[in-house]
């Protein structure tokens, strides 16, 4: 096994800079793309008028659902890195044509959905800036600056990214976490329940809607592996931040929404959801516990959560142009990375012209920022993500069975065939009620996911092409620096 240096080591051409991030960056970059802030007053309220009382649940069945899928793909980590995270696993698993369509599909879902979350930070921006400073600018603007900035964040060394995310994760737990504890000192109106968490609640409430809302705060879950190539010792730190991540994600989620569901009352939640915009129920609940000043943060902060939220999406979409450029599915010129920081300087900017270029479309359209832009943009990500994320389940179960021995039947085949069960179910429970969430009919939510099909299906037509050219230099470069050959 190929030892990993602990310090960072300066890039080479077509690589990334190694040792610059730890396990904690990752967790950062896991988080930031979960937006946890902007989860609890964008979705929240939705999750309830869909999910009712079993909301709570809805997360706590998400976060086990992905801690099973984090044993395989924990364990298979320790064998893959590539800046290209799961598409690698899927090649190393299930060969190089699926491996292609996979990366290609990949990064449709993550670049539309980086349009998406930069039209929503858009939005509160807009709203914000009126609200508080009196201030009347467009959300397009406010887009278009968002992004611009984004494009500039992203194309320095990824560490200033990291810590960028970094503090305004802080602050956005820092403000949750008032929240939470302003609600126990001064008490709900109904005292505290557990019944969220009762089968029999489930039976009463959409559970199976209510997926489509509470997956969504897991489509970061790839960031542990999508920087696999420039953080230290990745067969310990990669494992680490995922459960990590996993835990943290599961336990914020679960936990915050059961707070706000006390704060409400669960006899009153239907009342209230009724007879207000809930849209405005986490900023209510603010007022009313924290007051105005608290309430005017809460709304800044809503745009530096959809910000950490564009730029860790940006860095994923950038790395995967990056491993395609390298594997030669994309334009080789994509891998260029800068002598001095290490970072894919090409694919970023490569990113950030898209997604300036598409919100200038958006625009100019007069398409409606939320109900157009930010829903028909972010829920093809979340269909790529579990995509990738069961073909990364059956690639692990494959991987670990052509090499008995290397784990256990826990890691290695129970786990991942529990994971990808689990997650093929949720996939098809949110194709099934996707119009809860998009608003469209079976012909609109297939032609939002359309793209998704041409890159899977100009992935498989590139990698037969490359396969004729050349035999084996495909799937070498897909899969860079796997442990020997075991």
């Amino acid at each position: 096994m190929t030892n990993v240096p602990q310090t960072q080591a300066a890039p080479t051409p077509g690589r990334l800079r190694s040792g610059a991030l730890s396990s904690r960056h990752l967790v950062f970059f896991v988080l930031s793309a979960a937006a946890p802030l902007t989860t609890m007053v964008g979705f929240v309220a939705l999750a309830f008028l869909i999910g009712g009382i079993a909301t709570p649940s809805g997360y706590l069945i998400a976060g086990l659902v992905y801690a099973l899928f984090a044993v395989g793909f924990s364990a298979m980590s320790k064998h893959v890195r590539n800046a290209g995270a799961f598409y690698a696993y899927i090649t190393l698993g299930l060969g190089r044509q699926t491996g292609a369509a996979a990366a290609l599909t990949g990064y449709a879902g993550y670049a539309l959905g980086e349009v998406g979350f930069c039209a929503a930070a858009g939005l509160f921006a807009s709203s914000a800036l009126d609200t508080i400073a009196g201030v009347q600018v467009s959300w397009q603007v406010c887009a278009l600056l968002i992004g611009a900035l984004v494009g500039v964040v992203a194309y320095f060394r990824v560490s200033v990214g990291a810590k960028v995310l970094a503090f305004l994760l802080l602050c956005e737990f820092a403000v949750l976490g008032a929240l939470i504890v302003a609600i126990f000192i001064q008490g709900t109106p109904e005292g505290y329940s557990f019944d969220s968490f009762n089968p029999s609640a489930w039976e009463s409430s959409a559970l199976s809607s209510l997926f489509v809302i509470t997956f969504i705060v897991y489509i970061g879950f790839e960031q542990t592996a999508v920087y696999g190539e420039e953080v230290k010792d990745p067969e310990r730190m990669v494992p680490r931040a995922t459960y990590i991540a996993v835990g943290l994600l599961a336990t914020v989620f679960t936990f915050a929404s059961w707070v706000i569901l006390m704060a409400i009352g669960p006899n009153a939640l239907g009342d209230k959801l009724q007879s207000g915009d809930p849209a405005m129920l986490v900023f209510g609940l603010t007022h009313e516990y924290l007051g105005k000043t608290m309430t005017d943060t809460m709304q800044v902060l809503i745009v530096t959560s959809f910000f950490a939220g564009v730029l860790a999406m940006h860095n994923a979409a950038s790395r995967y142009l990056f491993a395609m450029g390298r594997a030669k599915l994309l334009p080789a010129g994509l891998a260029h990375t800068d002598p001095r920081s290490g970072s894919p300087i090409t694919a970023v900017i490569v990113q950030a012209v898209f997604l300036l270029g598409l919100l200038s479309i958006f625009a100019m359209s007069g398409a409606d920022p939320y109900t157009q832009v930010v829903i028909w943009m972010s829920t093809p990500t979340l269909v790529a993500v579990l995509i990738l994320q069961i073909l990364t389940s059956v690639s692990v179960i494959r991987f670990f069975g052509q090499r008995p021995g290397t784990t256990d039947h826990w890691r290695g085949l129970v786990a991942p065939i529990l994971s990808t069960a689990s997650l093929g179910v949720v996939l098809y429970l949110i194709c099934s009620k996707m119009s809860v969430l998009t608003g469209l009919g079976p012909l609109g939510n297939f032609l939002i996911n359309v793209p998704l099909i041409a890159a899977f299906v100009g992935g498989l037509i590139r990698s037969l092409y490359l396969h004729r050219q050349s035999e084996d230099d495909l799937e070498e470069a897909l899969v860079n620096e796997v442990e020997g050959q075991i």
